[in-house]
């Protein structure tokens, strides 16, 4: 069992109240590690723990998901989240941060790295969906239905068959052998647990996944400066389109990471080395 303790708080913004787990110590630059749509910051502990024994690592739950407000747009653009995102690092006292973000996050921190390039010293992007854009405009019309909660309560069925669904097949909406992954999870806790984090954000958590899927990333990509890692798991269903991405990003590396242990380990290494030539 881990001694590394998870502490807790909000910030106060000016769109209201942002949520955020912490670890680690205080003395080095941290490393804030933005999560998956439709889960919060919790999803994240079992990696975060295991690198907060090196250093500061922030967890916010990204703006609308967890005990997160959304943004006041209507309609919140990736670069809505990554300012409040922003704003918190302000709030918090951190002028300079690294970057880890899984999917979702991934693209919010591709935007806040472009919009604030002086904040952020490197990116670790596990994740980026990379996709055509009939695929986009699909994603964005079945992908994420808006859901409320109704007088029979089926928004509860309909949350764990999705997250299930997300596990076997991808898109999860397309439930037939031609479309079934690999690599997915079905630890109950999990299920459970991510299962409650879409209930408690189901007003909003259509909007990031609509975020990601009106960004164009293959274009916004070559405005990413910032030594990157690109981590990738050989098995994902955002693995195979990486290649495209990655020759867009001459100061990136790709490496293989399957397990937590190794995402730490990979991740503590890249960032050691700014470490290294910054002190």
């Amino acid at each position: 069992m881990s001694d590394i303790l998870i502490d807790r708080g909000f910030a106060r913004l000016a769109e209201g109240l942002l949520h955020y787990r912490s670890a680690g110590s205080e003395g080095s630059v941290p490393l804030v590690m933005l999560h998956a749509s439709p889960a919060s910051s919790k999803s994240l502990e079992p990696l975060a723990v295991s690198i907060a024994a090196k250093r500061r690592v922030i967890l916010p739950d990204t703006p609308g998901n967890g005990l997160s407000c959304p943004p006041a747009d209507a309609q919140p653009s990736l670069t809505s989240y990554a300012s409040m995102l922003d704003t918190l690092c302000d709030t918090l006292g951190h002028p300079q941060i690294d970057l880890y973000g899984t999917h979702t996050g991934a693209h919010i921190a591709i935007e806040w790295a472009i919009a604030h390039p002086r904040r952020v010293r490197r990116i670790v992007l596990d994740g980026v969906a990379i996709l055509a854009p009939e695929q986009r405009a699909e994603f964005l019309a079945l992908y994420a239905p808006p859901r409320v909660p109704d007088s029979s309560g089926t928004q509860f069925p309909w949350a764990w068959n999705l997250i299930r669904d997300q596990m076997i097949f991808w898109p999860h909406y397309r439930k037939d052998t031609a479309h079934l992954r690999q690599g997915g999870q079905f630890e109950p806790r999990l299920l459970h647990d991510l299962t409650m984090d879409l209930l408690g954000a189901l007003d909003s958590y259509h909007q990031p996944y609509e975020a990601v899927f009106r960004h164009d990333v293959l274009a916004r990509l070559p405005l990413v400066t910032h030594k990157t890692l690109w981590l990738h798991g050989e098995h994902g269903p955002l693995d195979s389109n990486a290649e495209a991405a990655f020759a867009l990003m001459p100061a990136a590396e790709a490496v293989a990471a399957r397990d937590t242990p190794d995402k730490a380990a990979t991740i503590n290494a890249f960032l050691a080395e700014e470490d290294k030539q910054c002190g």
